[in-house]
C-alpha cells in the first residue's frame, strides 16, 4: 500500500494460539483497493479457531486457510468471503508507516486489508483467511494473497522481515503449490509486487524498487531455511 496518512490508533489485542496478549499499535491510513462488495459479516473460522476440540488439549489446529504458529487476528470488515478463483502466490506490499495494521483494517471506514502483515522485528500477524479475499490490490484480489510489511518504500526489509516473508511464502509453497520464484506479471505465479498489476490493481509503485529488489532473497531463504 501507498499514499498512507499516519495517525496513533488505540491499543490492539493479539491473539496467539489460544492466549490474549495486549500490545500498543499504531496504523497507518490505507486507500480502499477492494471492491464494491457487500461487507463481510464476522466470521465462523474465527469462533472455530477459539473452539476446544473434545479430546484434546490446547487450542484448536488453525481451519483453513489460517497459518499456524503466527499470530492470529480476525477482522470482521473490509474483506469478502470466498470468491478466491486461483492460488497464483503472495504480492509484497509497503505499509508507508509503522505499526499492527489489526485496528486500521477492522474500522469499517477503512475499506481495506491485507491477509498478512510482518513487523520490522519479524512479528507475523494474519488478519484474512487465504481462502477469502483480502481488499489490497484491487482487481487481484481474487488471485493473490497479500502480505503488508511495516515500514516505507525507501528503506529495505530488516533481515527479520526477509526472514517472516520468506515464513509465509514456505508456508503457502507447501499448503497453496506457490512456485519458489519471483514474477512481475499479474498473470504468473510466485512472489509478486503491487507495482505490477499496473491500473487495474490501482496504479501504485508500491514496495518501491528497494524492497521489490530483496524479492529474491526472500525466496533464497525459503530454499535455504524453510527446505521447500
Amino acid at each position: 500500500m501507498t499514499r498512507m496518512h499516519r495517525r496513533p490508533t488505540r491499543r490492539g489485542v493479539f491473539i496467539l494460539g489460544g492466549g490474549l496478549l495486549l500490545a500498543p499499535a499504531s496504523a497507518s491510513v490505507l486507500f480502499w483497493e477492494g471492491p464494491p462488495a457487500q461487507q463481510t459479516p464476522a466470521s465462523a473460522e474465527t469462533d472455530a479457531a477459539q473452539r476446544p476440540v473434545p479430546g484434546l488439549t490446547g487450542p484448536a489446529s488453525p481451519p483453513l486457510g489460517w497459518m499456524p504458529g503466527i499470530i492470529q487476528k480476525p477482522i470482521k470488515e473490509n474483506f469478502s468471503r470466498g470468491g478466491r478463483t486461483s492460488q497464483l502466490g503472495l504480492v509484497l506490499h509497503v505499509q508507508e508507516g509503522e505499526g499492527s495494521l489489526f485496528e486500521r483494517f477492522s474500522d469499517p471506514a477503512t475499506r481495506s486489508s491485507a491477509h498478512f502483515w510482518v513487523s520490522q522485528a519479524g512479528e507475523i500477524e494474519q488478519y484474512v483467511s487465504v481462502q477469502d479475499q483480502a481488499w489490497t490490490q484491487s482487481a487481484g484480489n481474487a488471485e493473490w494473497v497479500s502480505i503488508e510489511t511495516s515500514g516505507f518504500a525507501g528503506k529495505p526489509l530488516t533481515t527479520a522481515q526477509v526472514d517472516a516473508v520468506a515464513r509465509v511464502y514456505a508456508w503457502g509453497a507447501r499448503e497453496h503449490s506457490w512456485p519458489l520464484e519471483v514474477t512481475d506479471s499479474s498473470k504468473g505465479r510466485g512472489l509478486g509486487t503491487h507495482a505490477m498489476g499496473g491500473a487495474p490493481w490501482g496504479g501504485h509503485a508500491c514496495p518501491g524498487t528497494i524492497r521489490a529488489g530483496q524479492r529474491e532473497a526472500v525466496i533464497n531463504r525459503v530454499r535455504q531455511s524453510h527446505g521447500t
